[in-house]
This record gives C-alpha cells, structure tokens and sequence, in this order.
C-alpha cells in the first residue's frame, strides 16, 4: 500500500512540476508572466508588486501561490528613443505536500519604434526548487530514508519580448527551454526521471475608451505547452474616472471570477478577486481568492485625468 501512495506522490509531483503559477489578475502581475514587461513605463522609475493566490480553501493544504517584484528603470541622459530596467521576482507555489519555489533577476530594455510604439525585450535568469513536505511521514520509513524529497532546477532561463502603445499589448514568454529535466547537477530528482515541458505564455489586451469616465480593458492570456492543449483565461475590466476598475474573468472553463481593484492611496492600488469553481470541486470546495498590491512610487499622478485617477495603476501601465 505504501508503495503505490509513493508512486501516486512521484507522479503527481511530475504533473505538478510542469505547471506555472498563473493569478487570475494577470495584467496586474505582468512581469510575472512576462520579463519584458517590466519597466515598459519610462516615468515609472521604480516599481513594486506583492500577491497572493488561495485556491479551494475549503481543502486542507489547498493551493496556495505567492509572488513579490521590485524593478529599477535605468534611462539615458538625453535620448529617450530606449531605457532599460532591472529587478528581480521571487514566488512560491504549494498544493498539498508538494511545492516549488523561485528566485530570479530580471534585465529587459525597450526600444521606441515610433511615437507612442514600444518594442520590449526582456529575460529572467534564476534557480527553481521543488520539494515534497516530509513533517507528515513517518521517518523510520524506507521509503522515506531512500528517498530525494527536493531538487534544483537550474539555470532557469525565461526570454519575453512584448510590443505595446498606449492602446494594446501583445507578448509573449517561453518558460523550462533550460531546464528539461527535474534533476540537478548533482543528480537529486524526486521519484523516476521526468521531463519539463516547455510553455509558451502569450497574452493580449485592448483599452477601448467608452467615454469620458469609463475604459474597457478585455484580455487574453493563453499557455500553451508543447505537449497538450492549452490553457486560456479571459478578463474584461471595466474603470471608471481612473479611480477603481471592476470585471470578470474565465479561467478554462474552470473558474468564473470577480474582479475589483481600487486605488488607495496616490502610490498604492490593490486588487481583490474572489474565484467560484466551475468543475466537480465546486460541490466542496468552491471558493478560492487572490489579492493583489501594486504601488508607483513616481511617473503615475501626471497621467491621472482626475484628482483621484487610477486607471493607469500599475496593471495598465504597459
């Protein structure tokens, strides 16, 4: 019995190992998906985000995600025709006794093609780690004592490139093209050898101004592994007078969101977002949550159309 609990445990982590920690606000948490999205506002000179992910919180060791960037604009002295930014993300991702956690730095610089017109290119260069949570296993075990329960995946090299105006964005990631295997160099794999795949992230998003106070901002994120079919979440955001914005979003059929996100303070937005599950996990588990912080230091309060103006928060400054 011990023995198929552990192949049941390695082949779940091998599952769980090809996934990438997706949060539903995803325009808010764009350099997360993306390296070339961070530091595409020239006025921005510094920025930070944190967030956190709460899946089916009704399960003991539900899902659970976190994430947390800082970023550095770094501009010419006199042509502005290209800057470039550094920074650096880390996240952690849980299910059950299974988790990941990673640690990157991050360079990406941006060319301007034409007014308003934005090429960026940008790539994360980090280290990953996975590892199964033993305090719940019994230590005199075999299993146990023979067992790897953690491994590095290094280097993680994660490129982007993402075109934007201040009317659209359109990018794209490439996530495990340096990391195919789950071992080290020192050979430390969890369970029998396995693959990971890579990703391609690509996302799209449109601001359409409806009038004076209102802008509609409908986006696509899509990730579609080279080895089966691809993910897709959907978000339309609506913001008014550039002081909350508020939403929807699908996640693959899966999840069924509420979006609202709010500026607190000239430096400070938050966004909060309650998820209902669309699938079988619904009938004892159906609630899932997120929030979001993001805060601007400088380069935002000049494109504010009103005194209390948000609606270019750091989840529409592309």
């Amino acid at each position: 019995m011990k023995n198929i609990f552990f192949i049941f445990l390695f082949y779940s982590c091998f599952a769980f190992a090809q996934q990438t920690i997706i949060y539903t606000q995803n325009v808010f948490n764009k350099a997360g998906m993306n390296p070339a999205a961070a530091g595409t506002d020239i006025n921005q000179e510094f920025s930070y985000a944190c967030g956190m992910n709460r899946q089916w919180t009704a399960f003991d060791q539900a899902p659970k995600s976190n994430f947390a960037n800082f970023s550095l604009t770094i501009r010419p002295p006199r042509s502005y025709h290209y800057w470039q930014n550094v920074g650096f993300y880390i996240d952690t991702d849980q299910h059950g006794v299974m988790s990941n956690r990673g640690v990157y730095v991050n360079y990406s610089i941006h060319l301007l093609l034409r007014k308003n017109l934005i090429a960026s290119f940008g790539v994360y260069g980090g280290a990953r780690k996975f590892l199964i949570q033993t305090g719940s296993f019994d230590p005199n075990d075999p299993a146990i004592q023979k067992s790897n329960f953690f491994t590095f995946t290094y280097p993680d090299i994660i490129p982007g490139f993402r075109l934007s105006n201040k009317k659209f964005f359109f990018g794209i990631a490439a996530r495990q093209i340096s990391t195919a295997q789950l071992k080290d160099f020192q050979k430390h794999q969890i369970g029998s050898p396995s693959k990971l795949n890579t990703s391609l992230f690509i996302d799209f998003g449109r601001i359409i101004p409806l009038n004076d106070k209102f802008l509609l901002l409908p986006s696509i994120t899509v990730n579609a592994a080279l080895v089966g079919a691809p993910a897709a979440d959907v978000n339309i955001m609506v913001y008014y007078a550039n002081v909350m914005g508020f939403g929807l979003a699908l996640r693959n059929g899966s999840f069924l969101s509420a979006i609202y996100q709010v500026r607190i303070l000239k430096n400070l937005s938050v966004g909060l977002c309650y998820s209902y599950s669309l699938n079988n996990a619904r009938v004892v588990a159906p609630n899932s949550y997120e929030i979001m912080i993001g805060m601007t230091p400088m380069g935002l309060s000049s494109k504010f159309t009103g005194r209390h103006s948000i609606a270019r928060c750091p989840a529409l400054e592309f």
